[in-house]
């Protein structure tokens, strides 16, 4: 989102709240997740490792269990940002969502609604004519408590990521004078970043970066576009819970009771799908009068 140039606050509020920001997620969130799976009876080692041995423990346990562990750390993520924006930033805190200080929950069912069709049209093709790369994985008796974990934490999660990303990080690259490629391409950058340590990178740091970068462009770019990131809310809400209801690899470091399983992500033909539906993304998310200025 963007936000005016003027009334901007002071580098050292956006630094320090950013600094409040990563700590609390990283220090209150490990506490949530070492909590959870104390009640859950979960091996710490096995959840945060990626490892074979830890893979192999971590298949052991519902992974619904393992997946809310997970998930609840990005509790402190979502509510700190908030937190930082109000009382750092002194800004009434829906405006980290939208200059009008409102929400539209059409347009974050816009969002996911444009981004679910475009996984769905990219995926289906591929598991038709390359069926013997998925395996049928489908149990009601696992899929049903997961989706149910997945329905209230992934946007959970991933609405705590918009925050922090499309709101705070890109109002702050956002000074007014620099062109929105500058500011989309640093925020895919930055959202690649931690993505990077998941285990299905599997050392592809390079298609990676491409694939990772190339969303978080695209969902930057939207909400620049549209002043509000209720596109992106919506958007990378469905890209998660179909990721953990659809398809998935069995190297992803969310444990999720998908339909079917791939052994590992393939990283060439993902990235380049990442790329390509950028602007279809773009076009299709669009209102009538949307332009935006390079």
């Amino acid at each position: 989102m963007v936000e005016s140039s003027t009334n901007r606050p002071r580098v050292w509020r956006w630094i320090a709240g950013t600094l409040l920001i990563l700590v609390s997620w990283t220090l209150v969130g490990a506490i949530l997740t070492a909590a959870i799976a104390h009640l859950f009876q979960l091996d710490l080692k096995a959840l945060a490792g990626s490892d074979p041995e830890s893979r192999a423990k971590l298949s052991t346990y519902p992974t619904w269990r393992s997946a809310s562990a997970i998930l609840i750390s990005f509790l402190p993520l979502l509510t700190t940002t908030l937190l930082a924006y109000r009382t750092i930033l002194h800004k009434p805190a829906m405006g980290i969502f939208s200059e009008t200080l409102k929400l539209n929950p059409r347009r974050i069912g816009r969002g996911a609604l444009v981004m679910s069709g475009l996984l769905i049209a990219t995926s289906l093709p591929d598991l038709f004519l390359n069926r013997s790369d998925y395996t049928f994985t489908f149990k009601a008796s696992q899929f049903i408590p997961y989706l149910a974990i997945a329905a209230i934490l992934i946007p959970m999660q991933t609405s705590a990521e918009e925050l922090f990303y499309r709101g705070w990080i890109q109002q702050w690259l956002d000074n007014g004078r620099r062109p929105i490629w500058v500011v989309c391409l640093a925020n895919g950058a930055l959202f690649a970043l931690p993505h990077l340590a998941n285990p299905e990178v599997n050392g592809e740091l390079f298609l990676a970066v491409i694939g990772y970068g190339a969303t978080g462009f695209m969902f930057s770019w939207v909400s620049f576009r549209d002043r509000s990131i209720e596109i992106s809310l919506g958007a990378h809400a469905a890209n998660n819970l179909l990721a953990g209801l659809l398809v998935t690899s069995a190297d992803s470091a969310l444990p999720s009771s998908s339909i079917w399983t791939t052994p590992t992500v393939t990283w060439g033909p993902a990235a380049i799908v990442s790329v390509l539906i950028v602007p279809i993304f773009i076009w299709l998310t669009r209102k009538p009068a949307d332009k935006v200025t390079p």
